[in-house]
């Protein structure tokens, strides 16, 4: 998990100008499969995602970890829709209906200008509908 100054959550994301090596490194020290990639004023652009690095190996065009972010993504296979989005105040309806058409794991969260505002993936909503209700239960069963 990232910090700022003040000791606040920060948001592990990319730019199109990070190295590949380091994208990595953000994947194993935050426990994550994506993250979002923004440009300097932190709106969202694409993502980068595990099945990405997937792609590279695969092709075995992975020796070189320097490259950057928007080199490694030019050998993304399949949907030409790179990254999906939703608003803080979307229902929990339509983001699932998103996630499903869209067929993607994740969505981006960002504000009415596309400035980054988190990550909901399925597992945080299987965590919501499934996990959270037996946890409370047995909070109050307790």
């Amino acid at each position: 998990m990232h910090f700022d100054d003040d000791g606040d959550d920060v948001l592990a994301q990319a730019t199109y100008e990070m190295p590949l090596i380091d994208a990595l490194a953000l994947f194993l020290e935050n426990r994550i499969s994506a993250l979002p990639v923004i440009d300097a004023e932190g709106r969202v652009l694409d993502i980068y995602a595990k099945f990405d690095v997937i792609n590279l190996a695969a092709e075995k065009t992975y020796s070189d970890l320097d490259v950057t972010i928007f080199n490694a993504l030019q050998h993304r296979i399949g949907k030409q829709d790179k990254v999906h989005t939703c608003l803080k105040t979307d229902s929990l309806r339509h983001i699932i209906e998103t996630i499903v058409k869209a067929e993607v794991h994740r969505l981006v969260v960002v504000d009415e200008d596309k400035h980054l505002q988190g990550v909901v993936s399925l597992s945080d909503i299987f965590h919501y509908l499934i996990l959270k209700p037996v946890e409370d239960e047995d909070k109050l069963g307790k």
